[in-house]
């Protein structure tokens, strides 16, 4: 009887956490995501004239399709590709120079080594008939790489300490030591929704109106509406495909991330590709008026 409310408890937690996490997700971390169809026509235009819109659909659906199929076919190499690509995008930080991957990827690295089984646990929910003894053995092979990849790290900041850049070396710090403290959905929510999509969202807003960035954020959030909730009902849609006869937790978690991911790995392409070419769907200003 002892054991019974505690049980309770930690599923009603683990529920919190991942309903707090989607709502987070859909309501601040896609919407600086919502411009893609603009970054989209900046890139396939030039090239597919007229017809950019098929050319850009095409690609970008299919690369979410690739990787939503990907949990399914191959999940181990879905979710190693997954990270890098995440770890590149987050760590795309000039300050830390090559190591900027390595900044980027302390959302994943600092929970695999500090909480491998809530991890393990929650990468069994995501993957489709994930098994977590099977999981767990993964973790534990791959945490001696990142216990090196870290200590590199780790020398990084310190010589960045010495060189009086503290901010540099602070922030990934501070990080590391939220990943390692709170529960896995909590530390990625704050770090993906509370730092790197509301930065991305200032970064659009200035580039959307720079003399009047609030009025640039308005902009970008009427632009960005219908793609982003079209990418909500879309991870809502895939949630409720495979919740059946299954609790609600699991599928809520399974939901957030595969569909993080299809989206996602997209995105973060398309814009390295328009950023690669000089694209930039602002210099139309018609666009923002």
């Amino acid at each position: 009887m002892g054991g019974g409310p505690t049980a309770w408890g930690r599923t009603m937690d683990q529920t919190l956490m991942a309903a707090g996490l989607a709502i987070c997700v859909a309501l601040v971390g896609m919407p600086h995501g919502g411009l893609d169809h603009l970054f989209g026509q900046a890139v396939f235009r030039p090239s597919a004239g007229r017809w950019w819109r098929p050319a850009f659909l095409l690609a970008y659906l299919g690369v979410a399709a690739v990787v939503a199929a990907g949990w399914f076919v191959a999940p181990a190499v879905t979710i190693v590709l997954f990270f890098a690509i995440s770890a590149v995008h987050f760590g795309d930080d000039r300050t830390q120079g090559w190591f900027a991957p390595l900044d980027g990827g302390l959302v994943v690295s600092v929970p695999l080594l500090t909480r491998p089984d809530e991890v393990a646990s929650l990468l069994a929910w995501i993957i489709p008939d994930g098994d977590f003894r099977a999981v767990r053995q993964a973790v534990g092979e791959v945490q001696p790489l990142l216990w090196f990849l870290t200590a590199a790290f780790a020398g990084h900041l310190l010589f960045l300490l010495t060189q009086g850049r503290v901010w540099a070396a602070a922030r990934p710090i501070a990080f590391a030591a939220i990943f390692a403290a709170l529960p896995v959905l909590i530390g990625f929510g704050l770090y993906f929704c509370g730092w790197h999509s509301v930065r991305e969202m200032a970064v659009l807003s200035r580039r959307a109106d720079p003399s009047r960035p609030w009025r640039g954020l308005l902009t970008v959030v009427r632009l960005a509406a219908p793609l982003a909730s079209l990418a909500v009902v879309f991870v809502a849609a895939g949630g409720w495909w495979f919740s059946a006869g299954r609790e609600l937790t699991p599928v809520v978690v399974q939901a957030v991330f595969m569909g993080l991911s299809a989206v996602a790995v997209p995105h973060i392409l398309l814009h390295a590709v328009a950023e690669r070419i000089g694209a930039d769907p602002f210099a139309d200003r018609r666009v923002f008026t």
